[in-house]
């Protein structure tokens, strides 16, 4: 390598969306699991008092963020690497699935209706017992946004870096 360091730059740059929805992808399948603890029908009466304090602590302690910058990272990176090497992208044939990462990243946002109003629900539950069903919802969208736009755009960035790098 020219520049001396140990990974090329533009390498770099075009496996970074396939890196970025990797954590995307395995935050996404945590948080089904973890935040599942709470809607098994064993744990139902505890998670009734608990819910509503935990949403309000996960959202306190910045979870938000933690789910933002990995699809902002695989969209940006993305159209990035349009932008500077589409040409090339073109003559791979990866071009478009650069495009379909980061339209699909941006796509997770397009599920925040879904959930925003359950999570606001669990919040507000004030002792009415109602936040355990609110979970599973919540579990439902989430799930159902996991297994189409975070898989999906997991799949686009493998598909995207296999043909860029591919020589």
């Amino acid at each position: 390598m020219a520049s001396g360091l140990f990974v090329d730059p533009a390498t770099l740059l075009r496996l970074t969306p396939l890196i970025s929805s990797t954590c995307t992808l395995w935050f996404a399948w945590d948080q089904r699991v973890m935040y599942g603890t709470f809607a098994h029908r064993d744990l139902e009466e505890q998670s009734k008092a608990i819910l509503p304090l935990w949403w309000k602590k996960v959202l306190e302690i910045h979870d938000i963020e933690r789910v933002l910058f990995p699809l902002t990272v695989t969209s940006v990176t993305s159209i990035i690497n349009i932008r500077k090497y589409g040409s090339l992208l073109r003559a791979k044939g990866s071009w478009a699935w650069y495009a379909a990462g980061a339209a699909l990243a941006v796509g997770h946002l397009a599920f925040v209706p879904g959930v925003v109003y359950k999570i606001k629900a669990m919040i507000d539950d004030n002792g009415k017992g109602e936040a355990v069903e609110q979970q599973r919802r919540w579990l439902t969208v989430h799930t159902l946004r996991t297994l189409t736009v975070d898989l999906g755009a997991w799949v686009a960035c493998v598909i995207a870096v296999a043909r860029t790098v591919s020589d």
